[in-house]
């Protein structure tokens, strides 16, 4: 990659490369994971800039250095791709939680989550011979009952009301009521209704779980929005107890992998709480795929700014609280029986971060790998380590531009 010069004043504090005085900029990455002081430097009409390290990738033109680019909507440089996890147990034939290779996604649902998070077909066509109403969305067509929907939502009786009062439409001698709905997102609302134990056999499934939120907040159907809204918590939460619960794992890791579209949703339906651990999910990533989407999902310039800014502040948390043993060698009076051989434990936690991308943050992974860095039970800031966690998951909102959990959470 060739590296022109740049002025002073084309990259600002947040995004600058490593500058020298002459302007010109550098591409060494021998201290990453350490932040830089940022750097005065003298520009052309005499003002004073600071620079600050960033860490600029192949795929990355100059154009995309430039100040504008770091306004609202702007384009950052990327981090390396595809970052390998630190902070959990990392053995070649084992991947972490969140190590995710996004070369090796299935292909997409429409709405941009994985089709394997889509519920199974149902045999109810949704077509009642004594159905008082046919709702159209695109193509298709529900023949249903307006007392059934009325009762459910204050919305839809209101709508359907005042359709059979204006509408000519009719299909089959009932009144036809075209909704702006995807169809797709309409059945599944339509067979939550319907259908008694529908939501329960289907909770586990993303693309179910993001339509009935849609839905349910657009008709105000507030029981649903709560029951929908609980069951994502559980792969995106509010408190750190259910973040740590392994009964939780295996939707963490879907909502992950989906996290871009998680976040749309949420901005969408206006559920706050979701964004915190969505925007941590979404710092994981890299940086060009928070910046460009993944093909199918692309992020608002606001929700894009808060995590390409919050990145920063999480690994600089991780590096100073949360984690801080992984970037210091451990005192050598810290009383334990691992300290008695003092040089192999210091060559066990430069082997163990040889492995470990500290650019990626990991800032409330709980850390277990205290052997594999060289700390026996007795000199493992364990406690430490639990207490930051604490601590910094009170700042999670804060630090991508939200207001306090109290005044997030539903």
């Amino acid at each position: 990659m060739s590296t022109p010069s740049l002025s002073a004043g084309d990259i600002p504090l947040c995004a600058a490369l490593p500058v020298q005085l002459d302007g010109s900029f550098s591409m060494n990455h021998g201290t990453i994971g350490h932040p830089f002081v940022p750097k005065p430097c003298p520009a052309d009409n005499g003002e004073i800039v600071q620079y600050q390290t960033i860490f600029v990738d192949e795929g990355v033109s100059v154009d995309e250095l430039r100040v504008k680019d770091y306004q609202l909507g702007g384009r950052p440089p990327s981090y390396p791709p595809e970052p390998e996890f630190c902070g959990v147990p990392l053995v070649p034939e084992q991947r972490s939680l969140f190590d995710i290779n996004e070369s090796q996604f299935p292909h997409p649902h429409p709405n941009g989550i994985e089709e394997s998070q889509s519920p199974p077909p149902h045999p109810n066509a949704l077509w009642y011979d004594d159905g008082s109403v046919v709702l159209k969305a695109g193509d298709s067509l529900f023949r249903v009952h307006r007392s059934i929907l009325s009762k459910k939502s204050s919305v839809f009786a209101t709508v359907l009301l005042q359709s059979q009062s204006e509408s000519t439409e009719t299909h089959e001698g009932c009144p036809a009521v075209s909704l702006g709905d995807d169809a797709e997102e309409l059945r599944q609302l339509l067979l939550t209704i319907y259908e008694t134990s529908y939501f329960e056999d289907n909770a586990q499934y993303l693309v179910y779980l993001c339509a009935i939120l849609r839905l349910s907040t657009k008709y105000q159907m507030e029981r649903l929005r709560v029951m929908a809204l609980q069951q994502l918590k559980r792969g995106v939460p509010s408190t750190l107890a259910s973040f740590d619960d392994p009964g939780h794992r295996h939707d963490r890791a879907n909502a992950q992998r989906n996290v871009l579209a998680i976040i749309n949703i949420a901005r969408e339906t206006n559920c706050l709480e979701l964004l915190p651990c969505a925007y941590y999910y979404c710092s994981r990533l890299s940086t060009s795929t928070i910046l460009q989407g993944n093909g199918e999902v692309v992020l608002a310039s606001p929700d894009i700014t808060a995590c390409i800014l919050g990145k920063d502040q999480l690994l600089n948390m991780q590096r100073q609280t949360t984690h801080s043993f992984l970037y210091t060698l451990p005192k050598p009076d810290s009383g334990g029986s691992c300290c008695k051989e003092r040089g192999r434990s210091d060559r066990l936690l430069l082997q163990y971060l040889q492995h470990q991308d500290l650019t990626t943050p990991c800032t409330f992974e709980l850390f277990t790998d205290w052997k594999k860095i060289g700390m026996c039970k007795s000199c493992a800031p364990l406690l430490q380590h639990i207490q930051s966690r604490r601590k910094a998951w009170v700042q999670l909102p804060r630090i991508f531009g939200l207001e306090s959990w109290e005044k997030i959470v539903a």
